[in-house]
């Protein structure tokens, strides 16, 4: 297909440092607001925890978050430094669907 006819992956856009520092038992937001599609489709939003390369890979972060842009998360409560890996995934509402990924690094200080 010519280019202006093709559907085109959206791009995800993150409020905030691909890399985050919180406390202990702290709430904190992930945010994707600034994703953007070239092709101006609406987007849907999953967020999860891609808990195996964290250094909690047995104690997974429920987040619970479906199609939602910005959520809020509470960091686990830690004795030592622990490093938590979220995902955002992106994806648009055109033909075919596409979707991207971005991920949050999160390092929680006890």
């Amino acid at each position: 297909m010519p280019y202006a006819q093709a559907n085109h992956p959206p791009v995800p856009g993150l409020k905030h440092a691909a890399q985050l520092q919180v406390k202990s038992g702290e709430y904190f937001a992930l945010d994707a607001r600034d994703s953007s599609d070239p092709d101006g489709d609406s987007l849907q939003y999953y967020w999860f925890n891609y808990a195996e390369p964290g250094t909690l890979p047995n104690h997974p972060v429920d987040i619970g978050a479906a199609n939602i842009s910005r959520v809020n998360v509470k960091a686990p409560a830690v004795t030592s430094q622990q490093t938590l890996h979220f995902i955002v995934a992106v994806r648009d509402r055109g033909t075919p669907a596409l979707t991207r990924y971005a991920r949050v690094i999160v390092t929680v200080m006890p």
